[in-house]
Formats: C-alpha cells, structure tokens, sequence
C-alpha cells in the first residue's frame, strides 16, 4: 500500500503527466472544433449556392420576396456561427498556447520558447517560410475569418437583391 502511495507523492511526475494530457486534450479539442466548423460551412455553402444558383438560373422572378428574406436570414445565420466559431477557435488556440507554455517552462526552465501545434507566429519567427502564388497567409483574410467574412459577404449579396427587388420600377 505505500508503494502505491509513493506513486501519488511524486509531485513532479503527477504534473509533468497531468501538463502533458491536458495540453493533448486542448489539442485535440481544437481539432474536433475545426472539424465541426468546416462540417457547418460546408452544409451552409451548399444550401447558399443552391439558394444562388436557382436565383441565377430560372431568373429574376422565380425568387420572390419571401425567397430573399429567406436567403438573407439563412446567410446572417451562418454569419453568426461563424463568428462564434471564429471566437471559439481564438478562445481554443489560447488556450493551447497557455498549456504549451505551463508544460514546457515545467519541462525545459531556461530553454528557448516551445512553439505549440498551430502557432504559425512562433514558426515563422524561428524559420523563413516563403510566401508566393501557391502558398501564402494573410492574417486579416486567414481561413478562420473567411468562416464568418463569406456569409457576411453573403448576406450583403442577398440585401441588395432584396432592396432591389423592393424598389419600384
């Protein structure tokens, strides 16, 4: 029996462990989040396009009034969550940073920064990336803000076809 409590005494180990899971489930957890992000996108980007597409398609007057103030709300719905998502996934990548940090000043005191998974900062300080035609980043347009800039796009689309569709004459 004391054996088994000599195990549980050994503070380093027990947070050494507990540092490592918890930064894992972080991780993993932000991972699950993008997944369900892009699932919501994706559902909202066919469901748009065929909005869109059938307004283009069979013409001005195959969508009505109510066909718009459809396309509208749906597109601020998906503005909504994915702006939601967008906080979500700062609030899931800070906290993955922080957790990085705990472990590795606990693991590593002195050392040069760790650079947790999805710090494209931390990497690009350390190691030139080149930027070009066929692969670069732009922070105020990353892919996390186009999930809510796009229906926001979106819904800007589908109030001026729904004011123009208003309008007299």
């Amino acid at each position: 029996m004391s054996s088994d409590l000599q195990l549980f005494d050994e503070p380093k180990k027990r947070f050494s462990d507990f540092a490592l899971k918890d930064y894992e489930l972080k991780t993993q957890y932000l991972m699950n989040h993008f997944q369900r992000m892009w699932t919501r996108f994706n559902y909202f980007v066919v469901i748009e396009a065929a909005l869109i597409g059938g307004k283009t398609i069979f013409g001005e007057n195959q969508i009505d009034i109510l066909g718009l103030c459809f396309g509208l709300g749906l597109s601020l719905v998906w503005y909504v969550m994915g702006a939601e998502d967008r906080y979500l996934v700062q609030v899931y990548r800070n906290q993955v940073k922080q957790a990085a940090t705990v472990l590795s000043s606990a693991l590593w005191p002195g050392i040069a920064p760790y650079h947790h998974v999805g710090d494209p900062k931390g990497v690009c300080d350390k190691i030139k990336i080149e930027q070009g035609l066929s692969g670069w980043r732009l922070e105020p347009i990353s892919t996390t803000r186009l999930a809510a800039l796009i229906p926001l796009a979106v819904a800007i689309l589908w109030l001026a076809m729904l004011l123009r569709a208003l309008m007299p004459g």
